[in-house]
């Protein structure tokens, strides 16, 4: 039982549907006043009760993951009968997020242990038994409200809840069930899928660690994908790794993937050193979708795996040859880490309940990274697998994950969380080319693209495969047998780029040239029969003569051959910021041409012939792998970094030379976060970040100070004129550092960090200001860094990346100067400056203007004249007002009358929830609403609840903006529905006059003691609200250990009272109108006394607005 005292302090709430009348039932009156027979109305008349029917419930949460969890409002508003997968979070911390604070239960997450998680501990046995007392309860009450439903994997080390199989108009109902915090969709998310380990600098820290067969020794690489093929060559075990510890709950390392399909012989896999461990988390795929090719092991059908787990941590091969072709040696990028595998795709997709199931047995696998290049996180608080990522990092595990491939376009990125590195895909300096000779009616013509196949020597007619009688440019249908005999096929780039080729092979086609029609990346794909993919201009020379020679068109290519081209070039694909609010993506990697492992069992003819075990393949699948593997290698160097401090290596020293596609443009933040990763000095910043998964978790519910998150970035989606976020920096070598500091930007702005210059000790931090200041930019979007430069002994140089977009917040300041041209000396102008108010709260404002050399202050009106160069003003400014609702004793219509006396029976309610009420329409605060929520707590929110922040067992001190809002607040406690009779719910008519009637009886939290109370609302065109108490039982003050708050206030929270005290009559709440926010307004008569162009600045300061609005009007003396 939770004590008054110990409990939490924040609660967040979810929403579900409920059919009417569902949860109407009727309960002996425990603890109530007794029914008096039903009186006579005021008027003489007969009163005529009409019971309200339940329209909605909302459960509250109590654990900070509950808090932060968010319902999808478009799975639990579905109108659908279709059977849906969701994940039911509930209200529980995870295993690995726990860190106390409800009674006899002491913390079990790493960042509050300080040791590796460990389930089997006395402390993690107990609170699982909290746990599963949890989930019990919510399984029966599941079987019994919603028996259509199917609970699956329990989810316990990471995110908290289960999985389920659900009618989706349903899913609703499971919010009103116990413990459930929210109810999220568990829809299937899509993979986003050498010489790349050299191109990053890998080798340097290969020096450090003994060469590169020993680098990554004792890191555990956990690959979240479709699997393995265990028999690869990368996963071969060279003998001299160190032998995996046990895992975390003791029970043995599972190793399954199956028998090996390619040999006759029944001999499954044995695990060994270097693929340490493989298992398939497919029980929601293979229960909704089926048909995997190995549905039961973590082999891999699809070859994605393959290449991401042998990018990242695979052992070296003397000779890849994908398609038969020798194309030399590879590595992975930590190639004496150990692999272990987590099966969680299929064919069609990875569900993120398996995935989360995944990603706990990762954590007590004693995995340290994870690599997930897979989509998902574009919302955060709303995505199981990146909730389950928050966990993992307060486990110590660091999370790489592909920024997606839905670029160029801006705010595309996606896993937007903080907590998760995100990695976009940009060019290595090798790639394979082919040479493409045409010719026709004599004339020739030479183009160059790229590919991975065997060329054609012999020249062969070339067809578009828009002509007929094919007449599909993108070659997505199959050929009819003999349509393209002999020929060369030109097909328009799209998606399926492999089966395009498989397509037209169908036609007898023996080559295909893949041309981009649009600027784009051009690829180097395991296709079917020999290819060449063109880009612009090259596909605009091929279709030109084309063209030019439709019949005779004939054309041979070369073998594609390893050649350079540009490295550190943005591909058009990757995904890009900005990413909320948080610098997004972090870093940038090669994701285009590279080459990997692949399964010689491709699933479909889209993945490309069989037999080959290696490919040459793009996308930010490709990108995050290196850096996985690159941050495997950090913690080799570093075992005892955190996550955070893995991230910041690898981002502030990430290189910033890089272009946009265009080969030319600079690319920018959004492009590629901190840069693309260098370990050349990522192993040995000297200085590093770091910040809690506690703080992440905060900030979601305090936006205004997630600039000052400890991140190795820094974003200011608002930025008024002068913004500022704290940095703190740590010491993580064995000598005293010393650092200059200093940023760049965009002409017309500044940062600047302080102190300009320090020195920290060993093992020390150093807190840095940074300043950025953009008084007179338009607005817009625009970047820069903070650099480190170390001195006296170091090379070090660190950065932080920097975006900002330059606006105004809610309390603006307009600044006109007329004329704006005036003579030396005789001429005036007269500057206006006006700070309006547009928020829901009372500010403090202070307004400085201050005059160039070339101006001078004649006068000041309205303001005080500092000098003759300077003005200031300040003023507390009342924020925006609607209708501001007065509590006040008053007479109710009828005084306390117990609702059961109308034979209107109670409708329970637990602790921590509302019930939300359709009624007839009635006026509040110059409004009109027809919906009411009605919570345990002793309040009501006009309109309803309907999100996960309306329920809070602490009352607030009316007004107040944080939800909940609209709130008339009878007796606002913390209060308890369980074994009380609940909520009356009516409409009371006294034939002439009609009243929404709520009567609370519920018991003060912990103890029997019943508090009743109602609220009478009328219907009849005006605002008619009254709270009526029994005059016998009145609930008394609930003491300072509760609090109390009896009052109302408006829909934004802004404008309300309350009273002092508990409650000793009845009272009416009476609205005034409202009005707009408060400004303040002054002018200058302003002189010039020197030639040229003077400038009028004036800054204003508000709590309201993170950093200070400045404006800037130029005035030209004559």
């Amino acid at each position: 039982m939770r004590s008054p005292i110990h409990r939490r302090t924040t609660r967040r709430t979810a929403i579900a549907g409920l059919s009417a009348g569902l949860l109407v039932a009727t309960l002996p009156a425990l603890n109530a006043v007794a029914a008096d027979p039903a009186p006579t109305p005021p008027n003489g008349g007969t009163w005529t009760a009409k019971p309200l029917t339940v329209a909605s419930t909302v459960n509250g949460a109590k654990s900070p993951s509950g808090q932060l969890a968010k319902s999808d409002p478009a799975l639990v508003n579905s109108t659908s009968a279709k059977q849906v997968r969701v994940v039911v979070k509930l209200d529980y911390d995870s295993l690995a997020a726990y860190r106390g604070g409800l009674k006899g239960l002491p913390g079990t997450s790493p960042q509050v242990t300080g040791k590796r998680l460990d389930p089997k501990s006395a402390n993690a046995t107990k609170y699982l038994k909290h746990v599963t007392a949890m989930e019990d309860k919510f399984l029966a009450a599941l079987r019994d409200k919603v028996p259509s439903a199917t609970a699956g994997q329990k989810l316990r080390t990471v995110y908290g809840g289960v999985a389920l199989s659900v009618q989706a108009n349903k899913a609703r109902d499971l919010l009103k069930l116990p413990g459930v915090a929210a109810v999220q969709q568990d829809n299937p998310q899509q993979l986003l899928t050498d010489s790349s380990g050299a191109f990053i600098g890998a080798p340097t820290i290969y020096n450090q660690l003994g060469g590169s067969a020993n680098s990554g020794k004792g890191v555990i690489v956990g690959v979240l994908d479709t699997g393995a093929w265990a028999e690869h060559p990368s996963f071969a075990d060279p003998g001299g790794l160190p032998a995996p510890p046990p895992t975390a709950d003791g029970t043995p390392r599972e190793c399954d993937f199956g028998d090996n399909p390619l040999t006759p012989a029944n001999d499954p896999f044995n695990c060994q050193n270097k693929l340490i461990g493989g298992r398939a988390f497919l029980d929601t795929y293979n229960a909704v979708i089926g048909g995997e090719v190995y549905p039961d092991s973590a082999r891999d059908s699809n070859g994605h795996g393959t290449h991401t787990a042998s990018t990242s941590a695979g052992g070296a091969v003397a000779h890849a040859n994908p398609l038969g072709i020798d194309r030399g040696a590879i590595l992975g990028i930590a190639p004496a880490a150990a692999v272990s595998v987590y099966k969680v795709c299929g064919a069609q997709g990875c569900f993120p309940s398996d995935s989360v199931a995944a990603v706990a047995r990762a954590i007590l696998d004693g995995v340290r990274v994870i690599n997930f290049s897979i989509s998902g996180g574009s919302d955060p608080y709303s995505d199981p697998v990146e909730l389950a990522f928050l966990d993992a990092y307060a486990a110590g595990v660091f999370v790489s994950a592909s920024a997606g491939n839905s670029g160029p376009g801006a705010n595309t990125t996606d896993h937007r969380g903080p907590w998760v590195t995100t990695v976009a895909a940009s060019t290595q300096s090798r790639t394979f080319r082919s040479t493409v000779s045409l010719s026709g009616d004599g004339a020739t013509a030479t183009v160059s693209g790229a590919s991975i196949t065997t060329g054609l020597g012999t020249p062969a007619p070339v067809v578009l495969a828009s002509a007929p009688p094919y007449n599909d440019a993108l070659c997505t249908t199959p050929a009819p047998p003999g349509i393209f005999t002999g020929k060369i096929v030109a097909c328009e780039r799209g998606p399926g780029r492999v089966l395009k080729g498989f397509n037209v092979k169908q036609g007898g086609a023996v080559g295909m040239l893949l041309y981009n029609s649009v600027p784009f990346d051009v690829f180097t794909d395991n296709h079917w029969l020999p290819t060449v993919a063109l880009e612009k201009p090259d596909a605009d020379t091929l279709l030109a003569f084309l063209a030019a020679h439709p019949a005779s068109t004939t054309a041979s290519f070369t073998q594609g051959t390893k050649t350079t081209w540009q490295g550190d070039v943005m591909t058009y694909f990757s995904s890009r910021g900005p990413g909320g609010d948080f610098l997004k993506p972090d870093v940038t990697a090669p994701g285009l041409h590279i080459m990997a492992g692949a399964t010689p069992t491709p699933e479909s003819p889209a993945e490309g012939p069989p037999g080959n075990l290696y490919q040459v393949i793009a996308g930010t699948s490709m990108s995050s792998p290196h850096v996985a593997g690159s941050a495997a290698l950090v913690l080799a160097l570093h075992p005892s970094w955190t996550p955070g401090q893995v991230k910041s290596a690898l981002e502030t020293t990430g290189k910033t030379t890089v272009k946009k596609p265009d080969r030319v443009t600079q690319a920018d933040p959004f492009d590629y976060g901190g840069g693309r990763i260098d370990l050349t000095k990522a192993g040995d910043p000297g200085l590093t970040l770091d910040e809690t998964a506690a703080n992440y978790a905060a900030s979601a519910a305090d936006p205004l100070s997630r600039i000052d998150l400890n991140l190795p970035s820094v974003n200011a989606p608002t930025m008024p004129g002068l913004i500022t976020a704290t940095r703190t920096v740590k010491n993580v070598t064995n000598q005293t550092l010393s650092f200059t500091t200093g940023g760049t930007t965009v002409n017309g702005a500044n940062i600047t960090v302080l102190p300009g210059a320090f020195s920290v000790k060993p093992g020390q931090t150093q807190k840095l200001t940074i300043a950025i200041t953009a008084p007179d930019l338009p607005d817009g979007q625009y970047f820069g860094q903070v650099n480190l430069k170390q001195v006296g002994g170091g090379s070090r140089a660190l950065h932080l990346p920097v975006a900002f977009f330059r606006q105004e917040g809610i309390v603006p300041v307009d600044q006109t100067c007329t004329p704006s041209t005036i003579a030396r000396n005789t001429g005036q102008s007269i500057c206006t400056v006006k700070v309006q108010n547009n928020s829901l709260q009372t500010t403090d404002v202070t307004a400085v203007s201050t005059l160039s050399s070339q101006l001078r202050l004649n006068s000041v009106t309205g303001a005080t004249q500092v000098s003759n160069q300077v003005a200031t003003k300040t003023a507390t400014l009342a924020g925006r007002q609607p209708d501001k609702p007065v509590i006040a004793p008053g007479d109710t219509p009828a005084g306390y009358i117990p609702l059961d006396a109308f034979g209107v029976a109670p409708t329970p309610i637990g602790d921590e929830q509302a019930l939300n009420f359709n009624v007839p329409s009635f006026q509040y605060a110059g409004q009109t609403y027809n919906r009411i929520g009605v919570t345990s707590d002793g309040y009501s929110v006009v309109g309803g609840t309907s999100s996960n922040d309306d329920i809070q067992f602490i009352p607030q001190n009316l007004p107040d903006p944080a939800r909940p809002n609209n709130v008339l607040a009878s007796f606002w406690t913390d209060l308890d529905g369980t074994g009380a009779p609940g909520i009356f719910a009516t409409t009371l008519t006294d034939g002439v006059s009609t009243w929404i009637v709520i009567e609370w009886r519920v018991n003060l939290f912990g103890t029997t003691s019943t508090k009743v109370f109602q609220q009478w609302i009328g219907v009849n065109g005006t605002e008619d609200i009254t709270y009526a108490y029994d005059p016998g039982n009145l609930p008394g003050d609930p003491g300072p250990a509760y609090g109390l708050t009896v009052g109302a206030e408006n829909f934004e929270g802004s404008a309300g009272s309350q009273i002092a005290g508990p409650p000793t009559q009845d009272y009416r709440i009476t609205s005034t109108p409202g009005a707009p926010g408060g400004s303040m307004t002054y002018s200058m008569n302003i002189r010039g006394v020197q030639l040229g162009t003077g400038t009028v600045t004036t800054e204003v300061s508000t709590p309201l607005v993170k950093g200070i609005t400045i404006e800037v009007d130029k005035i030209i003396v004559n």
